[in-house]
């Protein structure tokens, strides 16, 4: 039992800063959901990493990488975050470091190698002096699909042959091969399943981006998606769902085991969502053709 990693996921916290109104108009108070989680977890010295997967901050501003950053900071353990599409490059880099808290690209423990993959990385564009940057336009990453793009995947590849472990897994936020029909993720999985064809020593990938928490099979591998902050879904019982976390062991086998993690509260019920949400998720409706549902309802209401 000493040979095993025990790690934390937490995804899609959407932080805000106080008085922020969220993208979208429909979340949990991200705030409470934090503290909600934090107090289940409970005692936590026996962590080894909590590692975030992405959509740190709600917007990607500063104010809200600077919240995310001290409430990570309570952890006694450190505190490993990469991005997601709701993030921004400049802010991200510059605001949510702290001593416990990193943006680390690779982690070895025991002999395992712990990759942390920016999924929005090919939907960067390249500046007048060659830096690769945000779009101009902040709509132009929070609404990507993913993206890994040549530089990030070669940067992938050599870093599983550069590894000295036996087992490597991969952190991301957009998860590959997710079966939920409102992705328009063809490219995505076709620049992951070229990848993990030829790496072997890949045992699975964490992730977040749907807020709708799952686990199924990509190219041979485990896929576990975590659950978000902001709102979740049950995607079988057409409810929504409490925030929650994942928890994570490794074993020096090359095994992983995961376990869901949801907080039940009075606040977070599990109350059945409409026939337009459930549209959405298929990809019959887009989110603007569900706006639209939502005016017209409060139209009548009114």
């Amino acid at each position: 039992m000493n040979d095993l990693i025990r790690i934390l996921q937490l995804s899609d916290t959407h932080f805000l800063e106080d008085g922020a109104e969220p993208e979208g108009g429909v979340a949990y108070n991200t705030d409470e959901a934090f503290e909600a989680v934090f107090h289940h977890i409970g005692q936590h010295d026996d962590l080894d990493l909590v590692v975030v997967t992405g959509d740190v901050a709600d917007h990607g501003r500063r104010p809200q990488y600077r919240k995310a950053a001290e409430a990570f900071s309570r952890f006694s353990v450190p505190v490993n975050v990469i991005p997601g599409n709701h993030d921004q490059d400049a802010a991200f880099g510059a605001s949510m470091a702290r001593p416990s808290v990193s943006t680390s690209r690779v982690i070895e423990v025991k002999g395992w190698a712990f990759l942390f993959v920016d999924s929005s990385a090919g939907n960067l564009v390249t500046d007048p002096v060659g830096r690769a940057v945000d779009p101009p336009d902040y709509a132009d990453r929070l609404h990507s699909d993913g993206n890994l793009g040549p530089v990030e995947t070669a940067w992938l590849s050599d870093m599983v042959s550069q590894a000295e472990a036996d087992h490597v897994f991969i952190w991301v936020h957009h998860p590959p091969g997710c079966p939920m029909g409102m992705l328009n993720a063809e490219a995505y999985n076709a620049e992951w399943a070229n990848l993990l064809s030829d790496l072997p020593t890949v045992r699975g990938v964490g992730a977040g981006h749907t807020h709708a928490p799952d686990t199924y099979e990509f190219m041979g591998r485990t896929v576990h998606v975590g659950p978000s902050f902001k709102n979740n879904f049950d995607l079988i019982k057409n409810t929504w769902l409490p925030p929650g976390y994942r928890t994570y062991t490794f074993a020096d086998d090359g095994t992983v085991q995961s376990q869901q993690h949801l907080v039940d509260d009075d606040r977070w019920p599990r109350r059945p969502f409409g026939r337009a949400l459930r549209a959405l998720f298929d990809g019959e409706l887009t989110f603007d053709d569900l706006r639209a549902i939502a005016e017209r309802k409060a139209l009548k209401g009114s």
